[in-house]
């Protein structure tokens, strides 16, 4: 059974929820068990109220009948007693655990009216039905006798430890003389053998219940562990599936593309060498040899840029100096931004530090970016270059932002698609290989709305 509970299926929510319901009943079963086993401070201070409660009343009720009443034949002592155990038997129904009677001070110096009607059954016949319990039967009749000289309403409270017990007993005095004629006694068991071990029971079913229901507790989060990690590992499998569907479809995209890319210079190579070889000797100019090879270059650049959609999952990852790829880029791109008279300026922040990822393909990124830029800028301008830590801290923004024309709005919904493109020399594959690279880095790239010029912005994991 252990194993099953461990390698239960249910639903995240619903396991979470019985993980938290068997740990509240659990902590509910201990506190009550705890909360049962009172202090024995706690237990003496409410035992003398209610002891102090029962003699005041059992007192009042019995003043008139013990002052007036003087008996001397047997049947007088015999009614004496039968009124005073109805006393004591009434007033002591309303205090559970509570036994007492009346002690008579006098000739007779006897005990009268005992009554437990909350507790044990009456001892047996051969024990007078007046008199206490005999193991206490000695410390209640020495306080009793004491406490006939108390001033009116002021009780004797004594604590003892007689046999498997401990037992309070309360004396009080009744009626106005000194010393007076009758007092009350009381005794309430503060340890009980019999409780005592009710309430061991009771601790150790509490105990144990609190401990099967923590260990089951403890299964069932093993089992929402198990259920949390093998979703992860789905959730997991689910992205690659859906990184690869992508990459397929944008691959069927890129092949519609790549039909009419490679159609032209093909087509170009072709007529160029029929017409070598029609006139092989008059044809074969400087200017015929520069064409092919530029088609040559323009087949190689398209065909190299492809790769990179198809090795983007094979990609290593390393840490990278963000700041030391972001100046490595701009130093490459220095000589040409001078002769175009571009001013590349570059803001790091030095809290950037390193993120993991492919040096290579970062590389390729920024040099998209950057020879975009300068495209755009042939007769001068500025391209500034940022680097920093996101909001959360969890992330690296890095900015692109020239002062060229930029884009056009009806041209920004199209910027990361595959083959388009504004230029009559341009592939249309930068910015889309630009962003395939960025959604393998589990990153963003998007184009950021801007006064003057264009500005992209790229978001990596730290």
């Amino acid at each position: 059974m252990v194993p099953k509970l461990a390698n239960l299926r249910l639903p995240v929510w619903l396991h979470a929820a019985l993980v938290g319901l068997l740990f509240l009943a659990s902590v509910f079963t201990l506190a009550y068990g705890a909360w049962t086993v009172r202090p024995t401070r706690e237990i003496e201070r409410s035992t003398q109220e209610r002891l102090r409660q029962a003699s005041s009343r059992m007192a009042a009720a019995a003043t008139t009948l013990v002052d007036r009443s003087k008996p001397k034949k047997t049947k007088d002592l015999e009614l004496q007693g039968r009124t005073l155990s109805e006393i004591a038997e009434r007033v002591l129904r309303d205090f559970d655990g509570v036994e007492g009677g009346f002690y008579l001070n006098g000739k007779g110096d006897r005990f009268s009216g005992y009554a437990f009607p909350t507790g044990r059954p009456r001892p047996p016949r051969r024990q007078k039905r007046d008199e206490p319990p005999p193991l206490e039967e000695p410390y209640i009749r020495i306080q009793a006798r004491q406490s006939l000289s108390l001033p009116a309403g002021e009780e004797s409270i004594s604590i003892h430890d007689i046999g498997p017990s401990r037992v309070m007993i309360l004396t009080e005095p009744i009626g106005g003389r000194r010393p007076a004629p009758a007092a009350t006694w009381l005794m309430y068991r503060l340890v009980d053998p019999r409780s005592l071990d009710r309430q061991v029971q009771r601790y150790r079913a509490s105990s144990g219940l609190a401990l099967g229901g923590l260990f089951l507790a403890m299964l069932l989060m093993a089992g929402l562990a198990r259920n949390l990690k093998r979703q992860q590992r789905e959730q997991a499998r689910l992205r690659d599936e859906l990184r690869r569907s992508e990459r397929l479809a944008s691959l069927g995209t890129l092949l519609a593309g790549v039909a009419h890319e490679v159609r032209n210079p093909l087509a170009a190579i072709r007529s160029t060498v029929q017409l070598w070889q029609r006139l092989p000797d008059r044809s074969r100019t400087p200017e015929s040899l520069e064409a092919v090879i530029g088609a040559v270059d323009r087949l190689n650049d398209t065909v190299s840029q492809l790769l990179y959609f198809s090795r983007a999952d094979g990609t290593q990852r390393e840490p990278v100096d963000v700041n030391l790829l972001l100046r490595e880029t701009l130093e490459l791109f220095a000589a040409q931004a001078n002769s175009q008279q571009v001013a590349l300026k570059a803001d790091l922040s030095d809290d950037v530090g390193t993120i993991p990822a492919s040096p290579a393909a970062l590389r390729q990124v920024f040099a998209n970016l950057t020879r975009n830029a300068l495209q755009a800028m042939p007769d001068g301008g500025q391209l500034q270059v940022s680097a920093r830590r996101g909001e959360t801290g969890a992330c690296v923004a890095i900015d692109f932002a020239d002062n060229g024309p930029g884009i056009p709005p009806e041209v920004r919904s199209h910027l990361f698609e595959p083959f388009f493109t504004t230029r009559p020399d341009g592939t249309g594959l930068g910015l889309a290989l630009c962003r395939e690279i960025i959604v393998q880095h589990e990153g963003t790239i998007e184009y950021i709305d801007s006064q003057a010029g264009a500005r992209f912005r790229i978001e990596l994991p730290r």
